[in-house]
């Protein structure tokens, strides 16, 4: 016979075989699933590589930081590195004043270039001896007459410089002339008013008269040096040389930044007489006329100088705020090597105070390499990424750093670890060398303390390091999966047959001996 008949205990159903069937079924559609979903799903894998040595390669440093106690003129951003500098770096890189209470301004401040502002006025030929022969006219103070001067004199000009200040050296010609034409001036003033109440010289003495002339003058023309009155200096807070300050009844009215010329200057307290001088008791008009015979080159400037003086716009080259701070925000591209990011007071007209100068600051941000990268491997739900890797991305970030002593700084030492994401297939491989490296740092901050003779900085040293570490996305090949389901099938079969042949094996057993 071709066909036998099946033996019926392999035909006929049981309930014990229904069991162990349904069981079978559940247990392989079970495995199926955590199969097919793991064939679906990505795992990361990690490894630890040499980082590229290229050294022509850049990298993006991201940093929005705010100086608490200087002001954006001053302020100055310095990269150095083992292989170039870049100094005062202005491209992709906004300032935002900060008032002293903290407030952010909503305007942008502009980067002084070191070429803006006039340092000395080239009209002045003379040396400060040749200009001192006659005497001294810009009034040298003391710790005993700074505050009589402020309290007698309504307007109050002082220049605080320092006798090893350079840029002070190259002021002092143009600062002593400023004095003599205002010395000038008021003589002119106190000789018409005699005349016109027909007094001569015989109603007074030589130092009545000079009293006379001091009177009249519009404003009073002073210096003062910082290195031999430093307590005078420090109450003040003149932190840069040479700082010309004027005084209105007392109080410090504002600080001139602008070109160093007698017209400049001229120009200036003319602004500022007319804020602070009801109209009829204005004066500077009787200075100018003298300046321009001193100062003016030429006719072009002289109807320059003509057109300023009728137009009375608010300076730009004061502040009236004592303590202003400002916000650094933008990114500069760094070599590849280990270097250092210093941001500092620098300005090419003035030296600064190393005693007075304060870099405390608020970190809001600070990164190295493509913001999107980092946004994207944030954003991405990345399997296995912890909080703790992405906030290792940017550590500084809301930190506040405030010195407490004088001659201090904070330096934040970085040890940058490249870190790649390897998109292997997916979607996103188009953009692959756009969002995929990221950049963790691992930080050190201390409390530096400087010498007497350097001024602080806020310095962030960093240095890669030359492990790389790389996050590949895997996933499993479909012979894989193939083989995987095989192995289910097979093996949930042979497993049941195996449970099965006991389950009956046992049965028989206990049949024959209860029988």
């Amino acid at each position: 016979m071709m066909y036998q008949r099946a033996p019926s205990d392999i035909t006929e159903t049981s309930l014990r075989g229904r069991i162990l069937s349904g069981f079978a079924m559940t247990t392989m559609a079970t495995l199926f699933l955590f199969e097919t979903k793991a064939f679906v799903s990505k795992d990361i894998a990690t490894s630890l590589a040499l980082a590229n040595s290229n050294s022509n390669q850049r990298i993006q440093l991201n940093f929005n930081i705010t100086m608490m106690d200087l002001p954006c003129n001053y302020a100055t951003v310095d990269v150095y590195s083992t292989v170039g500098f870049q100094k005062n770096i202005t491209k992709d890189v906004k300032k935002f004043e900060v008032s002293e209470d903290g407030v952010l301004q909503q305007y942008e401040a502009r980067n002084w270039h070191q070429d803006d502002v006039e340092l000395w006025d080239p009209a002045v030929v003379e040396t400060v001896e040749d200009l001192h022969n006659d005497g001294e006219d810009a009034i040298s103070l003391n710790n005993d007459t700074f505050p009589y001067a402020k309290e007698e004199f309504p307007f109050l000009f002082v220049k605080f410089y320092t006798s090893d200040c350079p840029n002070c050296d190259d002021f002092a010609p143009t600062w002593e002339a400023l004095g003599e034409i205002v010395t000038d001036a008021s003589m002119h003033m106190v000789d018409d008013f005699m005349e016109a109440k027909g007094m001569d010289n015989h109603h007074y003495s030589d130092e009545e008269y000079e009293q006379a002339v001091n009177v009249m003058a519009p404003v009073l023309v002073t210096r003062l040096d910082c290195g031999a009155y430093p307590d005078v200096c420090k109450e003040q807070q003149i932190r840069a040389y040479p700082t010309t300050r004027l005084f209105v009844d007392g109080k410090a009215a504002g600080d001139y930044d602008g070109h160093r010329t007698v017209m400049e200057l001229v120009h200036w307290l003319g602004h500022m007489e007319a804020e602070h001088r009801e109209p009829g008791q204005l004066k500077m008009n009787n200075i100018f006329k003298y300046a321009s015979e001193r100062a003016v080159r030429n006719e072009e400037e002289r109807i320059w100088n003509d057109a300023l003086m009728s137009y009375r716009a608010p300076s730009p080259f004061f502040n009236t705020t004592r303590h202003p701070g400002c916000q650094l925000v933008g990114h500069i591209m760094v070599d590849s090597a280990p270097g250092k990011f210093l941001i500092q007071a620098q300005s090419f007209g003035k030296d600064f105070s190393t005693t007075l100068t304060n870099v405390s600051h608020i970190v809001h941000h600070f990164s190295f390499g493509d913001i999107e990268a980092q946004e994207s491997v944030q954003n991405g739900g990345w399997k296995g990424i912890s909080s703790k890797f992405i906030q290792s991305l940017h550590p500084l970030d809301g930190n506040v750093y405030v010195t407490s002593g004088l001659h201090q700084a904070y330096h934040h030492h970085l040890r940058v670890v490249t870190t790649e994401f390897d998109f292997g297939d997916s979607l996103f491989k188009w953009v692959g060398d756009k969002v995929r490296r990221v950049y963790r740092i691992l930080c050190n901050t201390q409390l530096s303390t400087y010498r007497t003779s350097i001024v602080p900085e806020a310095k962030f040293e960093y240095d890669l390091s030359p492990i790389a570490m790389s996050y590949l996305e895997v996933s499993r090949n479909w012979y894989d999966y193939s083989t995987g389901l095989l192995a289910i099938i097979g093996g949930c079969f042979t497993v049941i047959g195996m449970l099965e042949s006991s389950v009956a094996f046992f049965s028989k057993r206990n049949r024959y001996y209860l029988s």
